[in-house]
């Protein structure tokens, strides 16, 4: 009578096929899941699910910008996000009645993200290949201010000049003037960055002493979420 082979301890293609695909199809049912519970946290921001480490936030910068000596006021319908109207963006705006105070409400968010939301473009060597001449601010009304002989852009973050802004991510409690105009750096220092707000840590109330008992309520109520 012939001898019962033996098993030998390893699989053959008729058993690690069929585990194969059993194993194949729960990576991706795992996969799945997990994409959907991403999306059920988001809390509406897309930024949070969309896996390129932008996550909620609930940050404020002071922020002015001059032309030719002019403070721009961007108390203005467009400019300004509304709690009974859909904001400008989601992830970075104003309010009522601080115009010079930007809420951010995703992290990596940059100043570019902020002025392209309201309809401005803003263009500087924050930006990789761009060089002084090719600085230039378009307002929403198609005005185009560029560096010039006689007339420059000067970006002053926290007190200190750097060369552009615009591709920098916005950071808690920071400051940023930017100017258009024939002043040198020395003048827009001693002439207007005297008039730079320093009311971002109001919002953030970091500095509870100096909220006023009759200050309104803050429309942005925390990361991601403004009140409608």
């Amino acid at each position: 009578m012939a001898e019962a082979s033996r098993w030998d301890g390893r699989l053959g293609p008729k058993q690690w096929l069929p585990l194969a695909a059993v194993l194949s199809l729960a990576i991706i049912g795992l996969s799945v899941l997990l994409a959907l519970n991403l999306s059920d946290d988001s809390g509406g921001n897309p930024a949070a699910s969309s896996g390129n480490g932008r996550v909620p936030t609930h940050e404020h910068a002071d922020f002015l910008l001059f032309i030719r000596g002019q403070k721009f006021d961007f108390n203005q319908p467009g400019l300004v996000s509304h709690a009974e109207a859909e904001v400008q963006s989601g992830n970075v705006h104003i309010h009522d009645f601080r115009y010079t105070v930007v809420h951010v409400h995703t992290t990596l968010t940059t100043w570019d993200e902020f002025f392209t939301s309201i309809g401005f473009t803003l263009t500087d060597p924050s930006f990789p290949g761009i060089d002084s001449p090719r600085t230039c601010l378009t307002l929403p009304d198609k005005q185009k201010l560029c560096n010039t002989a006689t007339e420059t852009w000067k970006f002053i973050a926290n007190g200190v000049q750097v060369d552009g802004m615009s591709n920098v991510n916005i950071s808690d409690l920071s400051r940023v003037l930017f100017s258009y105009g024939p002043e040198t750096v020395e003048q827009v220092i001693s002439q207007q960055w005297t008039q730079m707000t320093d009311e971002a840590c109001i919002l953030s109330e970091l500095c509870i002493a100096r909220i006023k008992p009759d200050e309104p309520p803050e429309e942005c109520q925390g990361a991601g979420q403004c009140a409608k």
